[in-house]
Formats: structure tokens, C-alpha cells, sequence
């Protein structure tokens, strides 16, 4: 029997993604508001009367005995296995259009570990309903029920939270997975005089004049408004909220295309401390979650404003491969830098300065906030090439925490003859308390001035003479680069009888007989294989298992038989069946490949038979 409804998504930026939800002549497009979408029939609680509604609906929610949060655990669990039953007789008995989507709700109350049960158990339903959503307490149960739940039901399931939305929630809400909400929290705070604004809810009597351009904040005064009757100041506040909410969403579904809805949360938070709390809970205690949806590049700039930015999974995963995936080349010195504005460091007036002062000589590593430390093979890979902060010239004491642990922990696994230090401020300080804590020899050579001054970079030369130059600084830079992407060891295999051609930063891999092997990407800084380049390297940490067929297209993930763990959006991936082998960039995480039924799975790039 074909199904004829489904929720798939589209695009996607971490956890959140724009999808369709389809059944019959419904057709949304999420995240939307589902109850200007569609038309909803709720059974309600078997303990009450149902909702009765005129027409055929779109959306149907069987009964469910409803539980508070404040419920103990054995009484929770007991009420969401009695929806299970209530489920199934309702699906026996229920007699409706048969195009009507069936939503079943995700009971727990505050466990979610119950949440998460119950939610394995709906998975192969196209929509879910989170159970008193708006009784949850922000941040400590809201985020950890919502990730709980998106665990369970997996990537095929649009996941609802009713009667919660704000304008300054939408956008966190979306990127924890959220995919539907609704305007009864419009309603409710229009009942109460309350207006929606991008940064919190104002009551009416605390307005000097209407807080935005929409109809009714142009065409009426704050005086006319509350001289209306009752009804009408009520339908004036829900028009205006109800057109927050709506542009909210539409500021959310562009921010997620072009891959900035992080920035848009980050922004969205700062309303209220307990938005900004949800967030670092969301980062600190979920970055598992985060990091496994997120993309392994984005076509636009990081912008790192806010202290929550040092968490962000990019941010995070970068830091992590430098410590476990980057080799130094194995000069006897290294060479602390500062950074730049302009990306890559290379390109920049200062670096430029620098390397009259370091001839060649000893490795480089370049002090920076958010990342902490970029070896400089590593400066054109993403983030590194495509971040930027606000420069004040003052050093958050979280800044300086991220910088301190990555400096340890590079200088204790790396042995180096001596460190020289070209940097001066609380940066010069900060290294000089890291080496002497763990006893590496280090030289400052900027005490008190500039490190481009005249004078800066003549003692830095002076200090280099007598190391020898590196001779191999591109093939360093292409091996660095393909641990870093694919993992410890594929660099090397990648260069072993080969050549590097081109100039900084294109260039391509091959073998000695002219085959081509890979390209680097300039614009991302990630290596794009060739099917050859596979074959020589094969980087098991980002292949996918397909069935017995060959690709004419893209391809799609009813086709996976499994991928990868490692595999994020926008990876480089190379995919293998009976039939074929290919290389390509993937649509998608690993995990999402291997669960999902619907979407593509990877742009296939170069394929042929086996």
C-alpha cells in the first residue's frame, strides 16, 4: 500500500530545517503556524467532551489523557501507556476522510526519559504533538524534553508544540527541531492586553505608542486601542500578534536557508535570561545533538558576537579535530602569531609583515578567539577562513579559559625545541603563565610593542635564525587538511607517490602520471575527491553503503543501506554497492541516511561501475 502522507525535509542548519507535511490536499511548509495551515480536530481527553468541528479535517488528534508536569513519575508513565491504548482503538474506530492526518500526542509530563519512550514508539507517524508544551519550564524541561523527543521519533516525524510561541522563542524552538507551532499563546496574551515585540511582551497600559508597521499599529493609537470595546481591543492585539508570529517565521525559514539561523537565536535569546539560559543548556549539555546536524560548512560568514558563540557546534568541532585530528609538520620551533581580520591570516597586511620575521621557519600557530589556536595549515578550512568577532581589544575572561586549554593542551602533546612568542597584551601574559605551569621554553619577542613594528619583527628574525626552513609547507598544508577532514592517516595516504600542483590557495593532488586524485576547494577549504582519490585513500569514516543499483542522479536515502557516523551536511562522502562507486557531498547527517525514507541523501558528483 503506498502512503499517501509525509513530512520530509528540505533544507536544513543544525537540528532545525524547512520541510513539507502532506496528506491528501494539505501541503505545508514548515516551520509553519499549523492552525493558520490547516484544519485541526482535536478529540481531546477521553476524561471530557471532544471538540466538535464543522467540515472535513485536515488533522486529526486521537484522545490522550493530557498529564501535567507536576505528576510523579509511576503516575506519568502509567497515563502514557494508557495512551497507547486509546490510540489504537482510536485508529479502529475512527471513520473519517481517509486523507486526514492522524497526530498522536507525546505524553511524559517532565521525564524525558519517558518522552523519549514513548516518542521511539510514534515514530512511523508523519506528526507529533508534545503533551503541555507551555508547562514546561524554561530552560531546565523544555529543552532537554524537545531533544528527547526529536531522538525518538527520528528525521521522518514534523514534531508540534502547541500553545507556547513567541516571537523570541520561534527561532530557538526551530533550531532545537521544532517544526509547527501555533498562535494560541497570541490569543491568549491579546485576552490579557499584552502586545508580541521581537524582544518580550508589553502590556498595553505600559505602551507610549504601538511597538511596529503592521495594520493595526498604523492605523490605530495606543489611546484608540484601549478605547475600544473589549472584543475589539482583543481582535486589534491578536491581529498584530498573530503578524509577529508570522514574521518571525519568516525570518526564521530565511535566516535557516542561507545558514544563519544560529546568529538569528543567538540575537533572539539575549530578550530574556531564561531564553539565553535554554541556549547554553542546549549547547553544553546537548552538543552531541547539535553538532551531529550541523553542517560542515556554510556558504556564509560565522559571526561570532555573543559569548554563547564559543559554544556553537561549529566552534566546538573545530577545536575538538585540531586536538585529535592535526599532525604538526615536525619543525624543531614553533611561532605564536595573532590573528587578522582578513581571511585567510595569509592574505592580510600583518601576515604578510610576519613572515619577513619567521623566513619560512618553524611552525605556525595562530592565537584566536573563538577557536582558540589555528595551526596554520589549517587557516583556510572552515570556520577558520570565515568567522568573525567584534574586536575591542579586551579579552573575555571565556575567551582566554577556551585559549588556555587549547594552548596546554597543543603544547603538551607537541614537543618543540623552543616557542617563540610574537604576540604582546594579555595574550603575551597568558602564554607566558601557560609555559611556565607546563615547562615549555619559550621567547617573547614583541615586549611592549607592536608585533608589526620594525623593531618586533628584526628580534623575531634574529630568534629564527639557524632553524631550518620548511620545504614542503603545501603538501603539509593538503595533508593537514585531509586529516582534518577525513581523519588521522588519510593525508598521508593521499600524498604518497603524488604531487601537488597549483598556487595559494588552488590547488589539486595527482599522481605522477597526471591523474587526478583531489581539489582543494578554496572556498571552503575541504578537498573534493575524485573516484581514483577514493580508491587510494579510502577514508571509512565518511562512506555509504548502497544497494545493489547505479546512480543516474542524486542520490536518494531509501537507497542507503548505512553510512557513516561521522557524516555531517556538506561532507565529502564517497558511496559504494554491488553496482557502483561514487563520490559526492552529502545532504545530510549519516544517521539521518540511514533512518530516513524520504530526501536526498547525496549530490552525486563523479559515479561509475564496478
Amino acid at each position: 500500500m503506498v502512503k499517501m502522507s509525509y513530512f520530509e525535509s528540505v533544507s536544513r542548519d543544525g537540528p532545525g530545517r524547512t520541510g513539507i507535511l502532506k496528506s491528501g490536499e494539505m501541503e505545508i511548509d514548515t516551520p509553519a503556524l499549523i492552525n493558520m495551515e490547516a484544519g485541526v480536530l482535536d478529540f481531546g481527553s477521553p476524561w471530557g467532551e471532544s471538540t466538535q468541528v464543522t467540515g472535513e479535517p485536515d488533522i486529526v488528534v486521537p484522545p490522550s489523557k493530557r498529564c501535567p508536569p507536576g505528576l510523579d513519575r509511576d503516575y506519568t508513565k502509567y497515563l502514557g501507556l494508557g495512551n497507547e491504548d486509546l490510540l489504537d482503538n482510536f485508529e479502529s474506530q475512527f471513520d473519517g476522510s481517509t486523507d486526514s492526518l492522524v497526530m498522536p500526542v507525546i505524553g511524559g509530563g517532565r521525564y524525558s526519559g519517558l518522552r523519549n519512550e514513548f516518542s521511539q514508539k510514534l515514530s512511523d507517524y508523519d506528526v507529533v504533538l508534545v503533551d503541555m508544551a507551555a508547562q514546561l519550564y524554561i530552560p531546565h524541561e523544555l529543552v532537554s524534553i524537545i531533544v528527547s523527543i526529536k531522538k525518538g521519533v527520528g528525521f521522518d516525524t514534523a514534531v508540534y508544540a502547541p500553545a507556547i510561541a513567541t516571537p523570541p522563542l520561534i527561532p530557538l524552538l526551530v533550531y532545537m527541531g521544532i517544526d509547527l507551532v501555533d498562535s494560541y499563546r497570541a490569543m491568549e496574551c491579546a485576552s490579557d492586553n499584552v502586545f508580541f515585540t521581537q524582544d518580550g511582551n508589553q502590556k498595553l497600559d505600559s505602551l507610549e505608542e504601538t511597538p511596529c508597521q503592521c495594520e493595526v499599529c498604523l492605523n490605530n493609537t495606543v489611546a484608540e486601542i484601549s478605547g475600544m470595546s473589549g472584543e475589539e481591543t482583543y481582535k486589534a492585539i491578536y491581529r498584530h500578534n498573530l503578524r509577529m508570529l508570522q514574521g518571525e517565521l519568516k525570518r526564521t525559514r530565511n535566516a535557516l536557508r542561507r545558514g544563519l539561523l544560529r546568529e538569528l537565536v543567538e540575537e533572539r535569546v539575549k530578550s530574556t535570561p531564561s531564553l539565553t539560559a535554554g541556549l547554553r543548556k542546549l549547547d553544553h549539555e546537548y552538543h552531541g545533538y547539535l553538532e551531529g546536524r550541523t553542517p560542515s560548512f556554510k556558504r556564509y560568514s560565522l559571526h561570532a558576537n555573543t559569548v554563547e558563540s564559543l559554544g556553537r557546534p561549529e566552534i566546538q568541532r573545530f577545536i575538538d579535530r585540531v586536538k585529535n585530528r592535526f599532525k604538526p609538520p615536525g619543525s624543531e620551533v614553533a611561532v605564536i602569531l595573532p590573528c587578522s581580520a582578513r581571511k585567510p591570516y595569509s592574505k592580510s597586511k600583518s601576515h604578510s609583515v610576519y613572515r619577513k620575521g619567521t623566513m619560512g621557519r618553524g611552525d605556525e600557530v595562530i592565537l584566536t578567539s573563538p577557536l582558540g589556536l589555528v595551526p596554520r595549515e589549517l587557516e583556510i578550512v572552515y570556520p577558520a577562513q570565515h568567522y568573525d568577532i567584534p574586536v575591542t581589544g579586551v579579552w573575555l575572561e571565556e575567551e582566554k579559559k577556551l585559549i588556555r586549554n587549547c594552548l596546554t593542551h597543543y603544547f603538551k602533546e607537541n614537543d618543540y625545541r623552543k616557542v617563540f612568542v610574537h604576540i604582546d597584551g594579555e595574550m603575551a601574559a597568558l602564554c607566558r603563565d601557560i609555559f611556565s605551569e607546563i615547562g615549555v621554553t619559550a621567547e617573547y619577542t614583541t615586549p611592549n610593542k607592536d608585533p608589526r613594528s620594525d623593531e618586533s619583527i628584526e628580534r623575531l628574525k634574529k630568534a629564527m635564525e639557524g632553524y631550518p626552513k620548511r620545504k614542503h609547507r603545501y603538501r603539509d598544508m593538503i595533508r593537514s587538511i585531509a586529516d582534518y577532514q577525513f581523519g588521522v592517516g588519510v593525508g598521508e595516504k593521499l600524498l604518497e607517490d603524488s604531487v601537488v600542483k597549483g598556487s595559494y590557495p588552488r590547488f589539486r593532488v595527482s599522481r605522477k602520471n597526471g591523474e587526478q586524485l583531489a581539489t582543494l576547494v578554496p572556498q571552503y577549504g575541504m578537498l573534493a575527491l575524485t573516484i581514483e582519490g577514493v580508491k587510494k585513500t579510502t577514508p571509512d569514516k565518511y562512506h555509504v553503503e548502497i544497494g545493489g543499483f547505479y546512480p543516474k542522479g542524486s542520490l536518494l536515502s531509501p537507497g542507503v543501506i548505512d553510512a557513516s557516523r561521522e557524516i555531517r551536511p556538506n561532507d565529502e562522502v564517497w558511496f559504494t554497492g554491488e553496482k557502483a562507486i561514487g563520490v559526492g557531498r552529502a545532504e545530510m547527517s549519516g544517521s539521518e541516511m540511514k533512518s530516513s525514507d524520504r530526501g536526498i541523501a547525496v549530490k552525486v558528483r563523479h559515479v561509475e561501475e564496478r
